[in-house]
Formats: structure tokens, sequence, C-alpha cells
């Protein structure tokens, strides 16, 4: 049993003029933003096109407008419970209002988010000889905080990750105590364990080694992802023409970490192990591969999940995305977080 769901986008600049002690002072002046806003929906409630479209409307009043002359508030929730209210069906809604900064409403529950990062140098003590990361090597890390809106805003965010980010910016983190095997997911759960303490309602903390591959802690479960792109051609109309996308698939993995090794699953590992699925994706038109409906992303998840999970048990999501705004997210196992931004 899976569950699918439709991903949507859209983007819309406007002008703000927020309270002074919202996140920073100079928010208090006209200024602006643009803006992302991203759906998951089920499948069987809408279609793709459909979804763009009701989208598009729901943002296209906001669009080069000065947002206080459309609501009362417009602070990041505010603005995302608005865009909620234009759309009569279940879904669940991500607002970007910076890189760094956003808002989520999922089943009712309303989340606040912020990235952050540190550069840092580890070394993992338990890899095979010859592995790469057994030497001393260094990463611009990742992080971001999600956290209940009910119990914690952004300025909370900001100020508890500014006491930890003092702890952890240019060290050599098996120093650190609790850091002494620094996995990703190590990190994740010691950066959820020293915040918790502090900051309410922290809901839960990813932390990414690279663009394309991170962990995810919650208090409770890890999770882990890799992304790599692949290009390939697609059915485009009855009459038989392709057309092509450069995609993005998103592999998730959920699981217990190795005792030993301190991590779910290594990295390398699961990228060595889709390879042989990557080389019939890529470059290749997706519909004449055996098992898949007409080259639909939820049914290349599908395949992918079919062809990967023997070999990575832990599969747990398949997001495919034909571009930054469109694409498909695919549920194998239960209580997998959403979104992945």
């Amino acid at each position: 049993m899976h569950a699918s769901y439709l991903l949507a986008g859209a983007r819309f600049e406007a002008a703000r003029q927020l309270p002074a002690d919202w996140f920073e002072p100079q928010f208090a002046s006209l200024h602006g933003h643009s803006f992302r806003v991203q759906l998951r929906v089920e499948n069987i409630h809408t279609n793709q096109a459909g979804l763009a479209e009701t989208l598009q409307r729901a943002v296209q009043p906001l669009n080069y407008a000065s947002l206080n002359q459309h609501m009362a508030s417009v602070d990041d929730l505010a603005i995302a419970e608005h865009l909620s209210e234009q759309l009569s069906f279940p879904h669940s809604l991500t607002l970007t209002s910076a890189p760094e900064r956003g808002v989520i409403l999922d089943n009712g529950t309303r989340l606040v988010w912020l990235n952050a990062g540190f550069e840092a140098a580890h070394q993992l003590p338990h890899v095979p000889a010859g592995h790469k990361c057994g030497r001393l090597h260094g990463h611009g890390f990742g992080v971001r905080l999600v956290a209940d809106a009910a119990s914690a805003n952004h300025i909370d965010l900001a100020a508890a990750w500014g006491r930890l980010f003092l702890r952890l910016n240019h060290r050599y983190l098996n120093d650190i105590p609790g850091l002494a095997n620094p996995t990703s997911e190590v990190l994740a759960q010691w950066i959820y364990r020293e915040l918790s303490a502090d900051l309410a309602g922290l809901a839960w903390v990813e932390v990414r080694e690279t663009h394309t591959a991170g962990s995810q802690f919650d208090g409770h479960s890890f999770r882990i992802w890799k992304e790599q792109h692949f290009e390939s051609a697609v059915p485009f109309d009855a009459e038989g023409n392709y057309t092509g996308h450069s995609y993005l698939i998103r592999l998730m993995l959920q699981g217990e970490l190795d005792g030993a090794m301190g991590w779910l699953l290594d990295f390398g590992d699961v990228k060595d192990r889709f390879k042989p699925v990557y080389r019939q994706l890529d470059h290749n038109p997706l519909d004449r591969l055996a098992g898949i409906r007409n080259g639909h992303p939820a049914s290349v998840a599908e395949w992918v999940h079919a062809e990967l999970s023997p070999l990575v048990p832990e599969l747990a999501r398949v997001d495919l995305m034909e571009r930054d705004e469109r694409g498909v997210s695919v549920l194998f196992k239960d209580n997998m977080r959403w979104p992945l931004l």
C-alpha cells in the first residue's frame, strides 16, 4: 500500500510592512519579497494541471500587490492561511518568504521553519579502511529547525540557533561531547536534543552535509535522503510526440541507526545501489520501461520503489520533480515528514 500526492508550486512578488517586533527591525519599513508557495494534495482530489491552475488563481491577487491592503495581518502564517482559505480541497501548504525562513500548514498543524548553517570539520571513526569519510574533511553544513507555531516563532528559532552556532562553527566536531562519531544522523539528533530543552515545540531538525543528501530527526525517528538528477523523455500528446524533462528524484529512507556506524545507511551505499535503476531512467524514454504507465511521475516513482526496495528496504518515500514547481511524492511507509524543502 502507498499514498500518492501531487506537488505544485507558484511564486508571487509582493510588498508588506510588518510590526517592528516581528523578526528584525527593518521589516517595519515597507519592503518586498519573492514569495514561494508549494502545495501537496492527495492524488484523488485533483489533477496536476487543475492543481497548478487553482494555485495560480489563489496567488494572482497578491502578485505585485501591497499585502497590507489585502489582509489585516501580513506575517508569514497569516499569508499562508489566507492562501489556504482559497482552496476547497484537503491540502498541505508551505510558504517561503525568504530562503532562510517560512511556514507550513499541514493537517491543522501550523509550523515555522528557519534555515541556518555552520562550517566545521569532522571524520567518521568507524567506517571501513579507505572510506573517504574516514579522512579528516569538512562541510558547510545546512540546518533547518522546524517548530510548532503555537509554541515558537522565527525569533525563538533564531535565538536558539545563535547560541548553538557558537559551539559548532569552525570546530572539529569529533571533540564535542556527544559527537565522537558525527554522522549526519547523529548530528541531527544531537542538535535536536541540545535545543529541545529550551525551545518549546521543536518538531524536527534537518542536517544537510551536501546539496544532495541529508538527515532528519524528530525526537523519535531517523530519516535520510539522497537526491539525483536524470534526463528523460516522456509522451507529450495522443499523436505519439515526445517531450523531455530534467528530473530531480529524491529517495527518502526511514529506519533505525546502525549502532556501530551511527548511520541509517551510508549515503554512498544509497547512491551505489540506485545506480542500476538510474541507468535505466537516464537518457531514455520512460514509457518504454516495463511497469511504467505512460511515463507518469507517480508511476515512475512506484517503479523506482519496486526496483530499489529489495536492495534498500528502508526506502519509504520517492519524490519525483519534473521541474521546481511540479512533481509527485509517493509514500510507502507511514509517518513520513513532509515537506522537505
